[in-house]
């Protein structure tokens, strides 16, 4: 058995439909899905970073997903329904100075948040059909997007370019989940407001975020090694604005990232179709003294953590195997045009299941690998030629066991707006999505799955609450230690769980621990006596977020009343838990008047 131990939270609200489906993998489905869109650099009238969409795909359930702002109360939900096997695609174009998260060093409001009442697809498309020169797909990737734990990847090879306003710069952008999340941030490099080296910390409330830039474009001083954790799930989206190639091109690169928990130690990766040695691994180090080895060779470099090793594409595909766990950054693209993409680890991981939508009448390029055996199994919305098993050889080192393919397809084959769903009936297969031309931009999203259990990490929850933990989509057995065989459980006490999945080749486990938050009771003060016509104060103890006193619905710590009754406070702790207290007041009548007679 392999044991992951991995750090990702997952907690659906009670009205989210639980679905079981049997033997399958979806390429980063889900129903929950955080997210922050980074500042693109607009260049004045040539309008680099609009259009910007959501494109949002189904598989063979309908769904209705909804888009909301949490922290940004004058933002309305988006409400959208979609058919199954079908798409939509949300223009949020008009709200982009709403979305955008600028400026850095500052709390903001900007997190986007989208739930979906059966698993979809998301990604976030800078389309930059304005000029057709600066586009890329940030591919969504839920509940995998999720951890405590961060160490930013990033690019070594490309500089950004110059002469564009606002300045472009190599950025990551951090939204919270849940309210009071601290989150420790030590960047690499210089950012705006803070030094290199030099720790600091933000809270944010849910749906916050929080920007940083790096102070200069040097791909030296980019900021690959910044170290983020928090005390609660954040998700971290990561951007290289208008990369420099080769003379005439610049183009933005981006990804959401993954937590350090999924980083794994074997890597398969397929050459593109650039023509400025942009196809490049970044590959890096999460462990001191970890060794790397491509294509089935002897150690090719020992790196560090924080270090990156820059690793150039020299064949059709690549295989690298590490020593620890490491993560793992893919630049790739059209002719000297640019896209960035975090791959995933093969083991365990992948899909039966792509969807995507050809956005762009710019070409279309996918890049495949399977296990062997596996490669005639496809096919692309039904028909079995145009991912024909022909198109595929061995990865290098791999001894034959994994087998990976380049593929255009032309217009006719796949029309501009089509949604594309790419099955395999054999196995699970890695994909990625290449749009764009030489010299016109290019767009890249990895669109596989990028785990394959992620239960949650260990977590408190208020007394009395309930918590649902996922043992992930698609798995053929699942045992709990609780004996349940769902997929889901419900739990409420105290204590350590654990779930073991089996399914094809994978036999997996993962254990959480549910703890309780520590409430400190609510002390709404003595029961106290009055006479008619006085008032009495009462007052809460201190160090609560909310009171609420019954009744009255006064939502202070202290009130004054001059009736009897029984009162009772409710307050909320910081952890959102509550605790009650009473106190009574009683009013006594005044005395009869004592008549005095005078002789």
């Amino acid at each position: 058995m392999r044991i992951i131990r991995l750090k990702i939270v997952i907690v659906f609200a009670l009205h989210f439909a639980v679905m079981l489906v049997a033997c399958k993998a979806f390429s980063q489905t889900d129903t929950q899905f955080w997210f922050v869109a980074p500042e693109v650099s607009r260049n004045g009238a040539q309008r680099f970073d609009e259009p910007i969409y959501f494109r949002i795909s189904n598989y063979d359930q309908p769904s209705v997903v909804t888009l909301s702002m949490p922290a940004n109360p004058a933002f309305a939900p988006v409400v959208q329904n979609i058919a199954a096997n079908g798409s939509a695609t949300l223009d949020v174009s008009s709200w982009l100075e709403t979305v955008e998260n600028k400026p850095a060093n500052t709390v903001l409001n900007k997190g986007i948040l989208i739930t979906a009442s059966n698993p979809v697809t998301v990604y976030y498309e800078v389309a930059s059909t304005y000029c057709n020169c600066n586009p890329e797909i940030f591919a969504l990737k839920g509940r995998n997007a999720l951890g405590l734990d961060f160490l930013l990847p990033g690019q070594t090879h490309f500089n950004n370019a110059g002469n564009y306003t606002p300045t472009p710069y190599n950025t990551f952008d951090i939204v919270a989940t849940l309210d009071n999340t601290v989150v420790n941030i030590t960047p690499s490099k210089a950012i705006v407001g803070h030094a290199a080296g030099v720790a600091f910390q933000v809270v944010l409330q849910q749906g916050e975020t929080w920007s940083g830039v790096a102070t200069s474009q040097q791909a030296a001083n980019h900021l690959h090694g910044t170290v983020i954790s928090a005390d609660k799930p954040v998700a971290v989206t990561l951007t290289d604005d208008l990369l420099h190639g080769i003379t005439g091109c610049a183009d933005l690169t981006g990804d959401q990232v993954i937590p350090e928990t999924l980083a794994g130690d074997e890597y398969v990766a397929v050459q593109g179709f650039l023509t400025n040695g942009g196809e490049r691994l970044f590959v890096l180090g999460l462990t001191n003294n970890t060794s790397l080895s491509f294509d089935g060779g002897t150690t090719t470099a020992v790196i560090n953590r924080k270090e990156v090793y820059n690793y150039p594409i020299v064949n059709a595909s690549t295989y690298l195997t590490s020593s620890e766990p490491v993560l793992v950054l893919q630049t790739t693209g059209f002719g000297c045009e640019l896209g960035s993409a975090v791959i995933p680890a093969i083991g365990c991981t992948g899909s039966s299941s792509v969807t995507f939508t050809r956005t762009t009448a710019q070409q279309l390029g996918l890049i495949i690998f399977t296990r062997q055996g596996d490669e005639g199994g496809f096919t692309l919305n039904g028909s079995a030629t145009l991912i024909p098993a022909s198109a595929f050889s061995a990865v290098p080192g791999t001894s034959g066991g994994w087998m990976a393919a380049r593929i255009t397809l032309s217009l006719a084959q796949v029309p501009m707006g089509t949604t594309c769903i790419v099955n395999n009936t054999n196995g699970l297969f890695h994909m990625g999505v290449i749009i764009g031309d030489y010299g016109g931009g290019c767009s890249y999203g990895f669109f596989s799955g990028f785990s394959s259990l992620n239960l949650g990490p260990d977590q408190s929850i208020c007394p009395g609450d309930s918590l649902r933990l996922d043992g992930g989509e698609g798995y053929a057995n699942y045992l709990w230690n609780t004996g349940a065989t769902s997929r889901y459980l419900w739990v409420k006490v105290p204590g350590e769980y654990w779930v073991h999945v089996t399914d094809n080749f994978c036999d997996l486990a993962d254990t959480v621990m549910i703890d309780h938050y520590q409430v400190v009771p609510v002390d709404a003060g003595a029961d106290a006596s009055i006479c008619q016509g006085q008032a009495h104060q009462f007052s809460a103890s201190d160090g609560y977020a909310l009171y609420e006193w019954n009744p009255g619905g006064l939502m202070t710590q202290s009130f004054v009343t001059a009736t009897q009754g029984v009162y009772t406070v409710t307050a909320t702790d910081n952890h959102g838990c509550l605790t009650v207290d009473s106190a009574q007041l009683v009013v006594n009548p005044l005395p009869p008047p004592n008549l005095i007679r005078h002789q």
